[in-house]
């Protein structure tokens, strides 16, 4: 979204200088410059060294992103029983010992950083951003704001209480385009797209929380197929999601509230091929889940997962997985789309929980019941179907059915912008989608030999189109398809 623009029209008054805290702030309600136009990076260490050495034990170095230690380009950090701690990323030990506001010393739970932001939890859960990661300390500084409207909103916690959620700061700075489904690259666009991910309890859900957008926890990333892979870890960084189940089956994917085609008040989205197009919009669907090679079953792995950038464009992650191999203790790691993975040593103790990883494809072996949300309706002669309709899924079957004749279409849905709050899943608060309904391009070309009423149906309510667009309305009980003027009920 063009964030900053609009943030510091409404902000700017209120800002306090980098790293001060007025006298009138209430405790826990630091104020910060989180949301306004960031600084140009450098390669200053101004107010490194009025920070006191660190007094706890502390790694050399950070390999792996995570909710007690975590890096960016410039600077790592690390927790340590509340407190936190900071070096330079590219140094050989040198911890630092953080000047945290009154409310978050000796109470943070967990940090994650990415680009030019980090987030810190206390105790309760609650997030609180730190400005300026990629810059010297002395411009550091903190808020509570998170939330609607424009980044003002009075906080958020994590989702699902989860102790596995991550940061992720797409920025314009630092990563400057990224790629569609039709090759295409986009603009990230005039500011940063910032969420924190966090991974339910079954590991089957991800919910993504947004500054800009209502601090709810109704927004949802499908995890692998369609929803019922069960992870046991996720790191996202930059946009990019890795997650792994137990077996060690690895898959990234590229997706964020602007990449899911919710965004259409800054961005225009298509479902048309847009491959060749002189001006392409942002193709739809958005990406998916991409199964990433097996780690080689001769290695041990963990459940301590990272992902980080390493330069400009979507391509430019790299992947890690703490593990061993031949007996040496360090991580796994590959570029994003390279074929396989090699290892680096660091003979540093395995902190996370080892897996089980076969050298054989095991990702549907723990899968998460079916969404119980089947809908059907009639439109004339035709009965109209949507089995196992899930909020995070974007492409549901339909299925059109008249006399012994049955079509099998798709329903896209993407959840749509909105700034009022919404409860999570399905209830009785109407839940309202951007859809298009997809028909099979081998469907409008032999659409005479359909039966009359799904023929007369696609003609007269579709257009004979191979996507119409249409509004979709969603509730614990019914499904409407504005295209179809159909509302179905639950079955």
């Amino acid at each position: 979204m063009l964030r900053h623009a609009l943030a510091a029209t409404v902000l700017t008054a209120g800002v306090l200088a980098p790293g001060v805290t007025p006298a009138a702030a209430e405790p826990c309600r630091p104020v910060g410059t989180a949301g306004l136009a960031d600084l140009v990076p450098g390669e200053s260490t101004l107010g490194l060294s009025a920070l006191p050495p660190a007094t706890v034990d502390l790694p050399p170095q950070v390999h792996l992103r995570g909710t007690a230690e975590t890096f960016n380009r410039r600077w790592s950090f690390a927790l340590r029983e509340g407190r936190m701690y900071a070096k330079e990323a590219a140094r050989t030990g040198g911890w630092r010992t953080m000047d945290l506001p009154g409310c978050l010393a000796g109470q943070v739970s967990g940090i994650s950083v990415d680009d030019d932001e980090l987030v810190a939890l206390d105790r309760s859960g609650r997030i609180y951003t730190m400005d300026h990661a990629l810059n010297a300390p002395w411009t550091w500084n903190w808020t509570h704001r998170y939330g609607a409207p424009l980044w003002l909103g009075d906080g958020n916690t994590v989702p699902y209480d989860s102790a596995r959620w991550s940061w992720s700061v797409l920025s314009p700075g630092e990563d400057g385009v990224w790629r569609d489904t039709a090759g295409n690259d986009h603009p990230v666009g005039g500011a940063k797209v910032s969420h924190v991910f966090a991974l339910s309890a079954d590991g089957s859900r991800i919910t993504y929380v947004d500054p800009w957008l209502p601090a709810d926890h109704s927004y949802e990333m499908a995890t692998p197929h369609r929803g019922r892979f069960q992870a046991e870890a996720l790191s996202t960084a930059a946009s990019t999601s890795l997650v792994v189940n137990r077996y060690g089956d690895l898959y990234t994917r590229l997706y964020d509230f602007d990449i899911s085609g919710a965004d259409k008040i800054f961005f225009s989205y298509s479902y048309q091929d847009q491959r060749g197009a002189a001006f392409p919009k942002i193709q739809l669907p958005a990406p998916d889940w991409v199964h990433q090679p097996k780690i080689p079953a001769s290695g041990q792995i963990t459940d301590r997962i990272s992902v980080h950038k390493t330069g400009r464009g979507s391509n430019a992650r790299e992947l890690r997985v703490e593990g061993r191999d031949q007996g040496r203790t360090g991580y796994w790691h590959k570029a994003l789309s390279a074929p396989g993975w090699d290892f680096t040593a660091t003979g540093e103790p395995l902190r996370g929980r080892l897996l089980h990883n076969t050298p054989d494809d095991r990702s549907t072996d723990t899968l998460a019941p079916v969404s119980p949300y089947d809908y059907s309706g009639r439109q004339g002669e035709v009965t109209v179907r949507v089995d196992a309709f899930d909020v995070a899924v974007a492409g549901t079957p339909l299925t059109l059915q008249a006399g012994d004749r049955t079509l099998r279409v798709t329903l896209h849905t993407v959840d749509g912008l909105r700034q009022t709050r919404q409860t999570p899943g399905l209830t009785s608060q109407p839940r309202q989608f951007y859809g298009a309904i997809e028909l099979p391009r081998s469907v409008l070309d032999d659409l005479d030999a359909q039966h009359p009423a799904l023929s007369g149906l696609i003609r007269d309510r579709l257009g004979s189109a191979r996507f119409t667009d249409t509004d979709v309305t969603v509730t614990d009980r019914t499904l409407t398809i504005a295209a179809l003027g159909l509302t179905l009920d639950r079955t």
